[in-house]
């Protein structure tokens, strides 16, 4: 081997290696941590059982509303219009609530007995406030009758309470002229009565019921004669 060889060996020798490139390791994914899972399935589960028992605590408070009932007064028997209310007159009714009705609560039954019928009571029906006051406003030797009346038994101005009026019998009915004829030998009895109350017309029959009030021998021809709808409303001046 000749020097200059040699030489070059040696410094070939002598010179340091390069060390080989490493890639620096790539960030491992991060991992999920094994407790979250558990926790985010606890949470929907304790927001499902929520809901569910949210829906049934609504539906259950629905069903009570509609399914409430209360204890009503209703009426046990008819009771004649003026009547005092005895306590065998009424009986206990259980209802479904509903707002558009208005029936006195069973719990006033004993503030109820001792009053007097504003209307004539038949047997089965709810006993409301409107249909029941202290005083039926009557004289002593007074009845109260109900007149079922059509357009054409009453002037066509209609009529107000307190008005004086007299009960005309009309033809059509043998029943009528016996009813009017019962104090006369036959011929018509006019009667006297005052206007005590108009209701409002029925739309399905066009009746409108007008309560007078007349003396207690007239009560009963009136009531019978009313029974025909032969009848007829005349308006007396006003001064008598």
């Amino acid at each position: 081997m000749t020097a200059r060889a040699e030489t070059a060996a040696k410094q070939v020798a002598s010179s340091p290696v390069p060390a080989p490139t490493v890639a620096p390791p790539s960030p491992a994914p991060p991992l999920r941590s094994a407790a979250a899972r558990p926790r985010v399935s606890r949470k929907s589960l304790v927001l499902s059982v929520l809901v569910v028992l949210l829906g049934g605590l609504v539906a259950f408070a629905a069903g009570q509303m509609l399914t409430a009932r209360t204890e009503v007064l209703a009426v046990a028997r008819d009771v004649q219009v003026g009547s005092t209310i005895t306590a065998d007159d009424l009986a206990v009714a259980s209802v479904t609530s509903d707002p558009r009705l208005s029936p006195i609560p069973a719990a006033e039954q004993s503030q109820v007995i001792g009053m007097v019928a504003q209307v004539p009571l038949v047997r089965g029906g709810l006993l409301t406030r409107s249909q029941v006051g202290v005083d039926i406003g009557l004289a002593a030797g007074e009845m109260l009758v109900a007149l079922p009346m059509k357009e054409g038994q009453f002037p066509a101005r209609g009529l107000t309470a307190g008005q004086r009026v007299i009960v005309v019998p009309t033809p059509g009915s043998a029943g009528a002229s016996s009813a009017a004829g019962a104090g006369g030998g036959g011929a018509q009895q006019l009667i006297e009565a005052t206007v005590a109350e108009v209701g409002p017309e029925n739309p399905t029959t066009q009746v409108t019921v007008v309560d007078v009030r007349l003396r207690g021998d007239d009560g009963p021809t009136v009531a019978q004669l009313a029974s025909t709808g032969n009848l007829a409303l005349i308006l007396l001046p006003g001064d008598g």
